[in-house]
C-alpha cells in the first residue's frame, strides 16, 4: 500500500482500503496464508512536521491447529500508532525519495506479525495424551507404586 506524501491534505488523509500483502513478507513465518487485510485510519503530518499513521487493521490468517495440525483461520485486529520523525533515514527500504512515496506494507506486516499466537487450537477439550507405557500427568493424585509406599509415608510425616 503506497501513500503519496506530497498529496496529503492539511487535515490528513483518510484511509479505508483492503490490502493484499505480498507472500514474500510471510513466507518465513508460521502463517500458511493471509487474507486481504482491511486498513482504516488516517495519515497526517503533526505540528513538528513528523509523519503520523493512526490505523486499525483487521483480517485473518491461516495457521496450523496446535493439536491436530489442520489449517485453521485465525481472526486478528490491531491498532497502529506510528510516528516517523525522519522518513529518509527511518524508512530507507520502503520510501521512494524521488517520488515522495511511502510503501506502508512493511509497517503493516511488522504489526500483524505481533498478532500471531504461539499456539492456537479450535478444539475445546483435548483428549488426554498417552501412549504405550506412558501417560501425560494431568496433576491428579495417582496410585503410588507399592515399592515406594514407605517413602510416601515419610514425606507425609515431614509435611505435617
Amino acid at each position: 500500500m503506497k501513500i503519496n506524501l506530497g498529496k496529503i491534505p492539511e487535515n490528513g488523509l483518510l484511509i479505508h482500503e483492503k490490502v493484499v500483502l505480498d507472500k514474500e513478507l510471510y513466507q518465513n513465518s508460521s502463517l500458511l496464508d493471509l487474507k486481504e487485510v482491511e486498513v482504516d485510519g488516517t495519515a497526517f503530518y503533526d505540528y513538528d512536521n513528523h509523519f503520523v499513521l493512526n490505523l486499525k487493521v483487521n483480517g485473518s490468517f491461516l495457521l496450523e491447529d496446535a493439536y491436530t495440525l489442520d489449517p485453521v483461520w485465525y481472526p486478528f485486529s490491531c491498532e497502529i500508532d506510528e510516528k516517523i520523525e525522519n522518513l529518509a533515514e527511518t524508512c530507507k527500504k520502503f520510501y521512494e525519495k524521488s517520488k515522495n512515496i511511502l510503501d506502508i506494507s512493511e509497517i503493516l506486516w511488522e504489526n500483524i506479525v505481533l498478532e500471531i499466537p504461539i499456539s492456537y487450537t479450535t478444539h475445546e477439550k483435548q483428549e488426554p495424551l498417552k501412549g504405550e507405557g506412558w501417560e501425560m500427568n494431568n496433576g491428579e493424585k495417582q496410585e503410588i507404586d507399592p515399592r515406594l509406599a514407605k517413602l510416601q509415608e515419610l514425606l507425609d510425616k515431614e509435611s505435617e
